[in-house]
This record gives C-alpha cells, structure tokens and sequence, in this order.
C-alpha cells in the first residue's frame, strides 16, 4: 500500500479556484482556458489528455464541473479513468458505477443547464505515488434548478489514481441535495 502524504496547495489551484468564483460565464471560461493549458495530449481526443500531477487532475475535474453546469458534459472524460471499477457518488443521491454509467450521469446533469459555478473551498489533498485524494466543500452558486435560484453547499472528496503518468479520476462522493434527488 502507498503511503499517503498531505501537501500544501498553492499556485494553479488557488487561481483556479479564484476564477471559479467569478459571476457567470467568466469565471467558467477561465477555468476552462486554464484546463486546456494543465491536458497535455491529443486535444481533438479528450480522454487523451494527460495530467501530470494531481493538482493538473483536480484542478481540470472543476473545470469540467462548470462545463457541465453550462450543459458540456464532455470535458469530463479527459479527467476520469474510463475503467469499470469508477464510481460517482454525487448529489442526487444514487451510486454510479463504472465508466459508462458515470458519464451518463453528467450528461444528465448537463443536459439540466443548471448555470451558475461550483468552486472548490477549503481545499485539502494527501497525494501517495499512485493514489491520490482531495477533500473540499463544493460551493455552487447562480444556479437555477426547476426555475428557482439555487445555493448548493456539499462536502466533496474526489478519489485519483495515477495510470501511466497520469492521473485520472476514480471517485467522486458529494453530500446528497434534495433539489437534485427531485430530479432523478
């Protein structure tokens, strides 16, 4: 078993995290330039594209979140493993499991536009040689779910395992929010 080790989180993620803050489209279309910048790869493939250190992998994972809640769901197949045994434990209250059955979900989510930003606050993250784990509390804000604004708070932790050289998402697991297990 690879022993874990804490790191301090500066740099990328802490502007990444800044921009995400941001009202609207800006704060998403920054983080998203920053994403493209961190995925080294064949870009015209985005399960191709290769994190290089965790914070690449969490960092491009936000991303993508705020890509979905603008209703693209396909820049979270450059951060997961696309492996059986990924699982995502997210708001609406059920258990995904396996690559297709993970990415179902977000184009589901996806497909409900929620809007808005989720930034990652309180960031912690243990990173071992092949595995690491990064706990946080999503904030979303600017949301709209069934026409109504919404302020979603959960506490987050996202699992990565390194394949090859680079990391890749395994786990997600959010607090349940009863607006998103309505919209199962």
């Amino acid at each position: 078993m690879t022993a874990l080790r804490p790191i301090l989180v500066l740099g990328t993620s802490a502007v990444l995290v800044s921009l995400l803050a941001l009202p609207g489209c800006a704060g998403r279309m920054a983080a998203g330039r920053i994403a493209q910048r961190v995925a080294k790869g064949n870009q015209s493939d985005p399960a191709a594209a290769e994190y290089r250190t965790l914070m690449d992998a969490h960092n491009a994972f936000y991303a993508a979140i705020n890509q979905v809640c603008a209703g693209d769901a396909a820049p979270m197949a450059a951060v997961w493993s696309h492996e059986n045994d990924v699982s995502d434990f997210g708001p609406d209250g059920q258990m995904h499991l396996g690559w297709n059955a993970v990415d179902a979900q977000f184009r589901k989510e996806a497909a409900m536009k929620l809007g808005g930003t989720v930034a990652c606050e309180g960031l912690r993250v243990v990173e071992g040689s092949d595995y690491g784990v990064t706990t946080c509390t999503e904030v979303g804000r600017g949301m709209m779910i069934d026409g109504k604004p919404a302020e979603l708070r959960f506490r987050s932790t996202n699992v990565f395992r390194k394949e090859g050289d680079c990391w890749r998402m395994v786990h997600h697991h959010t607090d349940r929010s009863a607006p998103m297990e309505a919209k199962r």
